[in-house]
């Protein structure tokens, strides 16, 4: 090799080794300059998979924060292990918590840094009345809105169908569930007429808002602390003695909580499913049969209320330095985009929670194209004949849903008659509300 080759070879292991020097500079600088975020969530399955898309596309389109979706289990589990976590190194900066279960708790705490002062701390302004009322507590967004959904019904038209009737008439009173449940059963089209998910939820506290009446005192915890349950009175005993009938003759099955009962609609078991308008593009994406949405049931011997709420918000736990908190005003900002609101309902089926993005979705025509996304919005607009109830807001309430799921159960089970296993849920929930007011007090 001659001399002129030498120093040619030379020059260039030399500036390929100066370039390597440089891309590891530059990436190491990059991740000085990234702020590391970590966030508690407890979705799952397709929700799961459309969360994680959502947060994949802030860290590609925001580089200068990195946000680290941790799961830890359902709704109950996140709030209890955020809060024991709360204090300490271990704890999240955000964590995702259900609507009705943390929401008050929450909102007593000194854990949360509360939205509307976090983004306005950090520059952002926010059109707080945009949010939808329900999601308002005394006027202000302490936790930030993001899959927050209604209760909807769900059915098979394939089924309907087979057995004779109209697949495009999904049942609307309590009446057509009896009538068209005895109708699918005896076809033989399906094994049971109808299963809910989320069956506290649906049964209890859907049921009284949807009609017109009150699940605790105090507006249920809206006009101020609520210190007593109602549904061992008379319009709870009555919904469950029919609920239990249902139960008896196949026209309901009970299958466990949360989202355990799905398998028993998408597998053509059940006809009918009423659960969370969460599941909807799942279910579009998994049903091989043809799926309708509908309005919740209603009973005719009651007036017309709404439906309450339910999904998850997402809280900035306090603890964390000011540069952290600057990345997470920068995602919450993100959250509350018109643009991102509207796609997040797109990808899931979990309500717009602004009114821009309603209209956004109804201006290009993307509830016309689409009529079951169209449901649940429908269904929140609903003209009612009672006082528009607000819903639930009760501190401790992951332990008093589990109270009345237990006794609903035994109920269900024959191990308990209705009227014993409604007090038992009182009673217990009851004691739950004192002691958790004496805590905060």
């Amino acid at each position: 090799m001659s001399n002129y080759e030498k120093l040619t070879a030379l020059v260039l292991v030399l500036a390929v080794g100066l370039m390597a020097v440089q891309a590891f500079t530059a990436e190491a600088v990059r991740a000085d300059d990234v702020t590391e975020i970590e966030l508690w969530y407890a979705l799952s399955g397709d929700i799961e998979e459309a969360t994680l898309e959502f947060i994949e596309e802030f860290n590609e389109t925001h580089p200068d924060v990195e946000i680290n979706p941790v799961h830890r289990g359902t709704y109950s589990e996140v709030l209890t292990t955020a809060i024991a976590a709360y204090g300490t190194p271990e704890a999240p900066h955000i964590v995702q918590v259900s609507e009705t279960l943390g929401t008050q708790t929450l909102s007593d705490s000194e854990a949360v840094y509360p939205a509307y002062e976090l983004l306005d701390d950090y520059g952002y302004e926010v059109d707080w009345g945009d949010f939808l009322e329900p999601f308002q507590v005394e006027g202000e967004l302490k936790g930030l809105p993001f899959n927050n959904s209604v209760p909807i019904l769900y059915y098979n038209k394939d089924a309907f169908e087979e057995a004779g009737l109209d697949p495009e008439q999904p049942p609307e009173t309590y009446e057509d569930v009896e009538e068209m449940g005895e109708q699918l059963i005896d076809s033989g089209a399906v094994e049971y007429a109808m299963t809910v998910g989320w069956p506290s939820w649906l049964l209890v506290e859907n049921a009284h808002t949807w009609h017109g009446q009150q699940f605790a005192d105090n507006d249920g915890g809206f006009d101020g602390h609520a210190t007593e349950l109602y549904i061992n009175r008379e319009f709870g005993v009555e919904m469950f003695e029919i609920f239990k009938d249902w139960h008896e003759r196949d026209i309901l099955t009970y299958e466990g909580r949360e989202g355990d009962p799905n398998p028993s609609f998408l597998t053509g078991e059940t006809a009918i499913i009423q659960t969370s308008t969460g599941y909807l593009s799942g279910f579009e994406e998994s049903a091989d049969f043809e799926l309708g949405t509908g309005f919740l049931p209603h009973n005719s011997d009651y007036p017309q209320g709404n439906a309450w709420l339910g999904g998850g918000r997402i809280w900035a736990l306090q603890g964390h330095e000011a540069e952290e908190y600057e990345a997470v005003a920068e995602f919450m900002n993100y959250v509350t985009q018109t643009e991102q609101q509207a796609d997040w309902h797109r990808r899931t089926g979990y309500l717009p929670t602004t009114q821009s993005a309603a209209e956004l979705l109804e201006d290009e025509g993307w509830f016309e194209e689409n009529p079951n996304h169209a449901t649940a919005v429908e269904q929140v607009t609903v003209d009612i004949e009672a006082d528009r109830l607000q819903g639930i807001r009760l501190g401790e309430y992951t332990a008093i849903r589990e109270t009345i799921l237990d006794n609903m159960e035994a109920m269900f089970a024959g191990e308990k008659d209705i009227q014993t296993a409604l007090d038992d849920a009182v009673e217990q929930g009851n004691s739950i509300l004192e002691r958790y007011l004496e805590q905060i007090d």
